[in-house]
């Protein structure tokens, strides 16, 4: 699974839309958009911190989930 995937069902269980995670983060929603769509499957830490933020969970949750989905390899 991919970052974007992973941040789409994290936006699933946290009941939040694309669009206030992209308010809460301060980030445009075509970057995000990007992100969640696989255009841009490696954004840099500092946009990841900003969309953990605006899910609400702290960036090591994020990895932790795309861990769990099995895209990043132990």
């Amino acid at each position: 699974m991919s970052i974007g995937e992973a941040i789409n069902v994290l936006a699933q269980e946290k009941q939040i839309t694309k669009y206030r995670i992209a308010k809460n983060a301060n980030m445009s929603q075509t970057t995000l958009s990007e992100i969640t769509n696989g255009k841009n499957s490696n954004p840099t830490i500092e946009t990841l911190e900003k969309i953990a933020k605006g899910i609400g969970v702290p960036v090591s949750h994020l990895i932790k989930k795309v861990e769990e989905l099995g895209q990043i390899e132990k």
